[in-house]
């Protein structure tokens, strides 16, 4: 317990840093977590037996994070354009080969890393990069945080109904309770402070902490899937980097076109 919390003190403080300071300094941070991040899925897909193009997928991933982190971003559909190689790439490089057994799994593999860390992780940077980017993205930020850590400590004080067992045994619904609460509460808050109409706000709040609580799920039913218990072991007390960024995805980009489609922030 000590570790972890010396740990997500640590990250939680550089997290920080990054937000405020923005640009080169976010792109340094979070642009090396969803490479990790990626790096470890994939590395997850062959502990489960499968063979995606590892190596052009991370530089896939690094392209689009760099993409996103520039104000303003390349004259041109960049990131189509990427999304066009991810899928390209490997039907391409499979008439080079002679074994093609498992072909439409590894390219779908290849594909979901791209989209999932590498494509809804430039939202992190989009966000930012808003007017008044610094607080668009720590509120959800802090929202996500939050959620995370008081379902944590809601489930070791008070759990005793499992919570989606087949996916996540550990999980309880008294714990996903008291994160939602906590990550409602959080971005509710924090937006209505921030000058958000209240309804906004907390409606913002409820949409952020069920989809944290469901992206936590998610990674879950990955590594079930493949047949694995951490991402790594890369953050002591954690596990892997994508154990702590997987529940952020979903949620940031949700939040993006909250703040831009429904209150109009650009």
């Amino acid at each position: 317990m000590l570790t972890r919390l010396i740990s997500s003190n640590i990250l939680a403080m550089l997290a920080v840093i990054a937000v405020i300071l923005g640009g080169g300094w976010l792109l340094a941070l979070y642009g090396t977590g969803f490479m990790l991040a990626a790096y470890e899925y994939y590395n997850m897909t062959r502990l489960g037996g499968h063979r995606p193009l590892w190596i052009p997928a991370l530089v896939l991933i690094a392209a689009l994070s760099v993409n996103a982190s520039l104000h303003p971003q390349l004259p041109f559909d960049f990131t189509t354009f990427i999304l066009v190689l991810a899928a390209a790439i490997p039907p391409l490089w499979e008439l080079s080969r002679t074994d093609h057994q498992g072909f439409l799994l590894n390219w779908a593999l290849m594909l979901l890393g791209v989209v999932y860390i590498g494509l809804l992780g430039t939202y992190t940077f989009r966000l930012r990069n808003l007017q008044d980017g610094a607080a668009l993205l720590f509120i959800p930020l802090l929202g996500i945080w939050l959620t995370d850590i008081f379902a944590y400590l809601a489930g070791r004080l008070w759990g005793k109904t499992p919570f989606f067992p087949d996916i996540s045994p550990k999980k309880t619904r008294q714990g996903a309770i008291g994160g939602i609460i906590a990550g409602t509460l959080t971005v509710g808050i924090l937006g209505w402070v921030f000058g958000m109409p209240v309804w906004a706000s907390f409606l913002c709040g409820v949409c952020i902490a069920v989809l944290t609580t469901a992206g936590d799920l998610t990674e879950s039913l990955i590594k079930r899937n493949l047949g694995v218990k951490d991402s790594g072991t890369l953050i002591a007390g954690h596990g892997g980097v994508f154990d702590r960024l997987d529940s952020m995805f979903i949620p940031l980009a949700f939040a993006y076109f909250f703040f831009t489609v429904v209150l109009g922030y650009r």
